[in-house]
Order: C-alpha cells, then structure tokens, then sequence
C-alpha cells in the first residue's frame, strides 16, 4: 500500500441523514451534492428547496407525470403495509365505503402474505379478525374466506409471489392513469430507477425481504425486454437473494454482512459482465468492489459512490500500490468500442489482480485509504 495521501474528490454525507429512503425526484439539483429534499405544492405546481429555496415551476403534463411516480413510491413501496396503520375496524370502514371488493381483498393478501415473509404475527392476527369481521357484518359465507387463508398459509413458495403482483397492478394502473400512452415508456423507466434506488437503501438497511419484493416487481415492468434483462442479471448475482424462498419456507434466519457480500456481488456482476462481453462493466463493478474493501465507496448513500473516471481510478491504484491495474483499466477501457475481444482480454486481468489483492487488505490499510481519500 503506498503510504502517498492522496486526495480523492469524493464527498461522503453524515449516513444520519438517510435514516429513511427518499428517491432522488425528491432531492434539489441545485444543491444536488447535499440531497436537499424539496418541497412539494400541487396548487402552484411548483417545487421548493428546503436549503437553496431554489423555485421550480411544472407545466400540468410535467407535473402530473411527477407527482404520479412520487405517488407509487410513497404509497405503494414495496416491502411496506398498504393497511398496518388502520384498526380492524377501519379497515371494515373502508371495505364497506371506499375499496371495491377487489382491490380491498388484494389489499387484505399483499398485507398477510408479506407479514408472513417478516413473520409478523400481530399484522397476521389483525387481518384475520378483519376477514371475520366482514364475513359477520356483511353475512358472507364463512367457506371461501378461510380457503384464502389457508391457501396464504400453505408453505407454498408460489404465495409469495402474490407481494409483488398486487403491488405491481396498483402501481402500474395509478401511473397508467394519470399519464398518457405517449409517456408510459418514460414513465415506467423512472419508476424502474426509483425501485433500484429503493433496492440499494434496503439493502444497506439489510432488508432482504424488500430487496426480494422489489427484484420480483422489476421482473414484472411493462417496458422493453432490454431493460428488463439488465435488471435481472443486475439482482440474480447478489448473494443477498439466493435461496430466499427457501429460507422463509423453513424459518431459517439469514446472517448476511451488507459489506462484504456487497463485494460479493460485484465480483459476480464482473464476471458475468465479462461473459457478455461487457468489458467497461465488468471493469467498473470489480473497481466497486476493490474500492467497497477499501472503504471508500458503498451501495448507499448515493453521496458515497466513488466516481469511476481515470483520474480517480488512478488515485485508487497508486493507493493499492500497484501501477499496472491501471494499465489493465486502461487498456479494457480504451479498447472497448474498438476491439471487444482485447477490451475484455485486460478486463478479465484487472478482476483478476482485484480478486488476488482483495484477501490481502487488512483492516490498518482501510484506515490508511480512507485517509488518503479524505473522507470526512
């Protein structure tokens, strides 16, 4: 490791201020390294910074496409209750008022189902009196209401596909109606960056259930095959899914260390980038992973990203102490538009070197690239 301190341009905000996830529509570009959020005000249609008091002022269109993302990532975000707030009673209420039959009951499932992924039995007892509450006041025959709950309480893997689906549909019909044909493609990628927003928050947070939900309702986006696979590929390499089915079907708790499957999951990423050719992703994810153990980059907060130019790249190499990463950086990425077979040749180097070097970084040579990096 060199012992050169070595500035880093990098910015890493108080975690504190993230104690709840908040997507980036949310924040002020203006003062964008801070995350400001902003303030929302539908009669003006205008947003205002909380820090700058920068105004912004949205057409109806503009408008309406924004406060329909902010409205399925606030009111239907996966991994939460849609009706934990609400006593039984009021629960019936908006039964009898204010939800069609259906999307009542699929309310009801979405909530069981995903209670039963937390194993959260006070949720589950709650439901289940409303189910008779309404089966009593409304004199439904008491048979198909207890087949739903004993279906939802079967160990079949396939009920908990229900946490996504209903999610999904009410998602996709509250963005479907306040945008136009035109805009559903535009509409739906943004919805897509938000739900990988979200899917990075809950995993520092260690939440594997939401992490879960969220991978499976990407899966379930109405956009282009393109996209979609991408994201597939993206979360069927973290470690942090795999037998997650499995492991609720028994009860079996999973430890997990957020850092270092973190890296895990990088180095998955570059080798399968590596397999499609991909040699700038590949490159760039085993760099997340070298730069992950050294403790100046992380998932979240999204001011804790280290930028992956050449400048900085070569700031990290030369604190790893070793000049010819760089040159396999280099290479890979100078290559990649012109010969993907020699771009892909030093890609798989440089993950090769990452992977060597990896075991061999002590806790002091952290403490040491931090510094380097000054990180505050």
């Amino acid at each position: 490791m060199s012992k050169n301190m070595l500035e880093l341009d990098t910015k890493i905000a108080d975690e504190g201020s993230f104690k709840t996830w908040s997507d980036c529509g949310d924040w002020c570009y203006h003062c964008s390294e801070e995350k400001n959020k902003l303030l929302f005000d539908d009669q003006t249609r205008t947003t205002t910074c909380t820090k700058c008091g920068h105004v912004e002022t949205y057409d109806e269109s503009n408008w309406n496409f924004l406060q329909a993302k902010r409205c399925v990532t606030t009111q239907y975000v996966p991994g939460k209750y849609l009706f934990s707030e609400f006593s039984k009673e009021v629960l019936f209420q908006k039964y009898l008022r204010e939800l069609n039959h259906v999307d009542w009951s699929s309310g009801l499932v979405h909530d069981y189902v995903l209670a039963k992924m937390r194993d959260d039995k006070t949720v589950q007892v709650k439901l289940l009196e409303t189910a008779k509450l309404v089966v009593e006041k409304m004199n439904y025959a008491i048979k198909p209401w207890k087949t739903l709950f004993e279906k939802m309480d079967a160990k079949d893997p396939e009920m908990f596909y229900q946490v996504p689906q209903i999610l999904y549909e009410f998602a996709q019909r509250k963005l479907y109606k306040t945008t136009s044909k035109e805009d559903r493609n535009a509409i739906m990628r943004s919805y897509l960056t938000a739900l990988t927003s979200l899917y990075c928050y809950s995993r520092w947070k260690g939440d594997r259930v939401t992490c879960w939900v969220v991978s499976e309702i990407i899966k379930l986006c109405d956009i282009e095959s393109e996209s979609i696979e991408f994201y597939t590929d993206l979360f069927s390499c973290d470690p942090l899914l795999e037998g997650f089915q499995e492991d609720l079907l028994v009860g079996k708790k999973h430890e997990i260390n957020p850092k270092e499957s973190y890296i895990q999951w990088q180095l998955n990423l570059a080798d399968k980038f590596l397999q499609q050719s991909k040699a700038l992703g590949a490159v760039q994810v085993a760099y997340d992973a070298l730069t992950a153990k050294l403790g100046i980059h992380a998932l979240w907060p999204p001011t804790k990203t280290l930028p992956f130019d050449a400048n900085t790249v070569k700031k990290v190499c030369e604190i790893v102490n070793d000049p010819e990463l760089f040159r396999y950086y280099d290479l890979a990425t100078d290559l990649d538009v012109i010969d993907t077979v020699k771009a892909c040749y030093y890609a798989k180097h440089f993950i090769i070197k990452v992977k060597e070097m990896l075991p061999n970084i002590s806790p002091i040579e952290q403490e040491i690239a931090k510094q380097s990096a000054y990180i505050t």
